[in-house]
């Protein structure tokens, strides 16, 4: 797919490098703030006019008259101090809707990353606690990147870099040995380990001995003791269940679940490597460290001083394994924004190490805040994921029933569930993710205001006058021609630009930021032109645009992982 951006680019690029033949161009093309000022827009003659000591307003002016205007831009204008603005034409639509019809849930891809592979870790809950909130986040922004990469021609590998291991599973398996009952667990595992993984902490406060206790039950499980690796499978295996639950609520797959035991046979050739070349050494009390360039930034910890492995240990294993099976092009760790400072030091060491060429991007996001309620695994205080989800769905139940209650009650169930699910997901995606989300219910299924319920309900009712429109059509459409019509038709050539820049910023926001404005138009155009009742050439037309509208929706919100509903 070729984008009007790009073609936009390619024409002012042909008239400048004639203006001025041998300069090094850098040529940008925006869409301009003000929908009046066109729908593309170049400041290549304020550049160029300040490089060249030239008056950037004549300089546009001129460049305007070079550009040899294709019959799919209507008008080409200068503006402000320089400006060139592009206005597409109304016979361009003529052709373009059919286009988008014929594409239908392929339009918007593109092959930007053909041929290249990328490899995404997200959700990786820890296991024997349940999927909280804290959860959500790294849970849909990484599923939502992954679709978009996919979408604009990567090979994706959505891993998920399970927490099976680690100190913490050594105080469970003390917690369990000590207070635990299998039949209970068996009966409610994750709540019944939960507690447990709670009351250790509670002992921790009157002994603080159990902190050594725990670690070496870790070290007992790493040492392949029998009973501590058969416990650990079980409660591995108890937690997998419970977590594909949510994942299956929240449409999120994976490729593979590589949890941080899968790395530990692959642990200590690293720390070999790391060791022999000098770059590990021995720190305080033993524990083997890699020193950074950073003065300012602590050492990376690789192994504590009983020879116990840590995060780092497993991370450095685990991107060695990445490279060595799939050579991506970028590793995509979808990790909260409090692991900043742990990801500057790991990436330095793998460089260091020099385990991969590809780009190793820590996607931090914010957190997600609830007036009044704090998270805390250790004190058991956890705002589950899946109460979060059960909440969603019942008050969304009460919307559907309030607006349509005549739907079937299978279907008001259905709408409640993708309105609900939707809601929770468009309210984090909609955010710039390095921002904290502040949850609150009223806006997130407003039907009014940016939301995901706003959005499935302007597709819903673009498929209402469709249905009805079915028997009406003439085959013959006129030009678009009023401002409310070519407002919302202006809009749909930019989604593929839009998805090709949100894949390249890794912004699922973008895309949420596009299709509220898109569906803000669809309602004005709804609200100033008849279509079912117009002239037949005139209808045509219309319908032709609001089909093509529900095909950008529906590809939009599927690239955040949130379902349309065909009525609601």
């Amino acid at each position: 797919m070729v984008f009007l951006k790009e073609k936009i680019r390619e024409l002012v690029a042909k008239a400048a490098t004639q203006k001025f033949p041998g300069e090094l161009l850098d040529i940008k093309v925006e869409y301009p703030g003000d929908p009046s000022h066109g729908d593309y827009s170049s400041n290549v003659a304020l550049d160029l006019g300040k490089k060249m000591k030239m008056n950037p307003r004549a300089l546009a002016q001129e460049l305007a008259q070079m550009i040899q205007k294709p019959e799919w831009i209507e008008k080409i204008e200068t503006a402000g101090a320089g400006f060139l603005n592009f206005y597409l034409a109304p016979k361009f639509f003529e052709d373009f809707l059919d286009e988008v019809k014929k594409a239908g849930d392929d339009y918007g891809k593109s092959e930007v990353g053909k041929g290249k592979t990328v490899v995404t870790d997200t959700s990786h809950p820890n296991v024997a606690k349940p999927m909280g909130v804290h959860h959500l986040l790294s849970t849909i922004i990484g599923n939502a990147i992954s679709r978009i990469l996919a979408a604009v021609g990567y090979t994706v590998v959505r891993d998920n870099y399970l927490g099976d291991y680690g100190t913490q599973f050594g105080k469970l398996l003390y917690a369990y040995k000590t207070w635990g009952d299998e039949a209970t667990v068996k009966k409610d595992p994750i709540p019944e380990l939960l507690k447990l993984y709670v009351k250790f902490h509670e002992e921790v406060e009157k002994d603080e001995q159990l902190e050594d206790k725990g670690r070496a039950e870790f070290k007992k499980l790493e040492q392949g003791d029998a009973q501590n690796r058969k416990l650990w499978k079980w409660v591995v295996e108890l937690s997998l269940q419970e977590f594909q639950k949510i994942w299956d609520r929240l449409d999120v797959s994976f490729d593979f679940i590589h949890g941080e035991s899968f790395y530990e046979d692959k642990m200590q050739a690293i720390v070999d490597m790391g060791t022999s070349r000098g770059i590990f050494v021995k720190g305080e009390k033993g524990a083997l460290i890699a020193p950074l360039k950073d003065p300012n930034i602590p050492p990376c910890i690789i192994q504590k001083s009983d020879g116990a492995s840590l995060y780092a240990t497993r991370d450095l294993a685990r991107i060695q394994y990445w490279e060595e099976t799939w050579h991506p092009v970028l590793m995509l760790n979808v990790v909260d924004m409090a692991q900043e400072l742990y990801f500057r030091q790991l990436f330095e060491v793998t460089g260091m190490l020099k385990l991969t060429e590809a780009r190793n991007l820590h996607i931090a996001f914010g957190r997600m805040r609830f007036p009044e309620k704090r998270m805390s695994t250790r004190k058991g205080d956890i705002i589950l994921l899946e109460e979060l989800l059960d909440e969603a769905q019942a008050l969304a139940l009460k919307i559907v029933e309030e607006k349509n209650p005549d739907l079937p009650a299978a279907a008001k169930k259905e709408v409640a569930k993708k309105v609900g699910v939707g809601s929770v997901k468009y309210a984090v995606l909609a955010q710039n993710r390095l921002t904290d989300v502040t949850f609150t219910w009223d806006k997130m299924l407003s039907l009014e205001g940016n939301s995901a319920p706003y959005l499935q309900y302007a597709y819903a009712r673009a498929k209402s006058i469709l249905r009805k429109g079915s028997e009406k059509r003439s085959g013959k459409m006129a030009l678009l021609h009023e401002p409310a019509e070519l407002a919302l038709a202006r809009l749909l050539p930019k989604f593929p630009e839009v998805v090709a820049l949100s894949a390249a910023e890794f912004k699922p926001n973008l895309i949420a930021n596009y299709l509220f404005e898109l569906a803000s138009r669809f309602s004005s155009f709804y609200a100033a032109c008849d279509v079912l009742n117009a002239e037949p050439e005139v209808r045509e037309a219309r319908l032709k645009l609001v089909e093509a509208f529900t095909v950008v929706t529906k590809n939009g919100l599927k690239l955040l992982g949130i379902q349309v509903n065909e009525e609601m």
